[in-house]
């Protein structure tokens, strides 16, 4: 065994199933099957295999039924990731937006796995605590957490994408990094994706 595996983090399994389904799928958007390696990726609204081996391809409609299947029958073996934005957050800068609809929370995981759901974040630091992590709040507590999120924390940037069904926050918070490590950057920019959840009778 190489000291390459041997560093290498072991691979965690899921311990909820997909906190929602969207309400609507963004190109860049995956879905996923960790155990077997099976990724989908949505590109000009149609979800293809990746990497693509001609096998065909899955419409939002199929996506939406599968996930809605893992959601009700707390299937953890298959996940929704959201597309990562760019530097410039998709849709229209905002400071406040009314309580539209429940919305899925998704946090970047510094550690690289790109967007996770928030109490699988949590999870990792504290599993039976991860239990009390609501997967879908209501637009009104979604409002509160952005308005926390811009009372609290420097170089905000809040989006708006009605398209994607997507509120983006950007923010910046200090690093966890020791006074023994002033070489590397006091800040870590965060970012937060809510997801607008479409309803029981939408999925």
């Amino acid at each position: 065994m190489s000291v390459a595996t041997l560093s290498a983090p072991p691979a965690r399994s899921a311990l909820f199933p997909p906190p929602a389904v969207p309400l609507h799928f963004a190109d860049g958007d995956h879905y996923e099957w960790p155990a077997t390696g099976d990724v989908w990726v949505r590109t000009a609204g149609e979800w293809r295999p990746k990497p693509n081996d001609g096998s065909g391809y899955l419409t939002d409609e199929e996506v939406r039924g599968l996930l809605h299947a893992a959601v009700t029958r707390w299937d953890v073996g298959q996940r929704f990731v959201p597309a990562v934005p760019g530097d410039i957050l998709p849709g229209w800068r905002i400071l406040a937006l009314p309580p539209v609809c429940d919305v899925a929370q998704y946090v970047l995981d510094h550690q690289g796995a790109g967007l996770v759901p928030l109490r699988e974040l949590v999870a990792r630091h504290d599993e039976d605590g991860a239990y009390d992590v609501p997967g879908v709040i209501s637009g009104s507590a979604m409002t509160d957490v952005l308005t926390m999120i811009v009372a609290e924390h420097s170089r905000t940037q809040v989006s708006y994408d009605k398209a994607a069904g997507r509120v983006y926050v950007r923010y910046q918070r200090p690093s966890d990094f020791g006074p023994w490590q002033e070489a590397l950057p006091s800040f870590v920019t965060c970012l937060h994706v809510f997801v607008f959840a479409a309803s029981p009778a939408e999925a």
